[in-house]
């Protein structure tokens, strides 16, 4: 059993050994922000599909589906769900009229940002206990974490 006070040495560092608390402790961080926004939040899948339409502006299912690591049918009930509460809204693409282009609306923008900033009162809380050392290697980690987690060309 790894011990969350896991100290590693020059020589054990490694993706082998950097690799198990590492998982162990995103999983647990992420559990942990799920946890303290509360029942009426938007689901996972949901928030995936907000977060790309935020952060792509516009795409379509079958993009979403391979970038945010998901199986498209895994995506279908939310899509739907998103496009009845008037968050997304779907139209034919204009290169393919067999396809669908997604949009964020004003309200799913709303509704995102809403839910991020009950994941981020709930981590500055948990935050305010570091000192600044701390801090800033939490802001590196970030940095290497979103880069770890971004979307690869196939």
């Amino acid at each position: 059993m790894l011990s969350d006070s896991l100290v590693l040495m020059s020589e054990d560092l490694t993706p082998g050994t950097v690799a198990p608390p590492l998982r162990a402790a995103v999983l647990r961080l992420a559990r942990r922000l799920r946890v303290g926004r509360g029942q009426s939040a938007l689901s996972n899948n949901k928030v995936a599909i907000l977060s790309h339409l935020v952060r792509e502006g516009e795409s379509t299912p079958s993009r979403i589906s391979a970038e945010e690591r998901q199986h498209a049918q895994s995506l279908t009930r939310p899509l739907a769900e998103l496009e009845a509460a008037s968050l997304v809204e779907r139209s034919p693409d204009p290169r393919d009229g067999r396809c669908s282009v997604l949009r964020v609306t004003a309200a799913g923008r709303d509704a995102f940002e809403a839910d991020m900033r009950l994941r981020d009162q709930w981590l500055r809380g948990a935050l305010s206990g570091l000192d600044r050392g701390e801090l800033a290697t939490l802001r590196e980690a970030a940095r290497i974490l979103r880069r770890l987690g971004a979307p690869h060309e196939r």
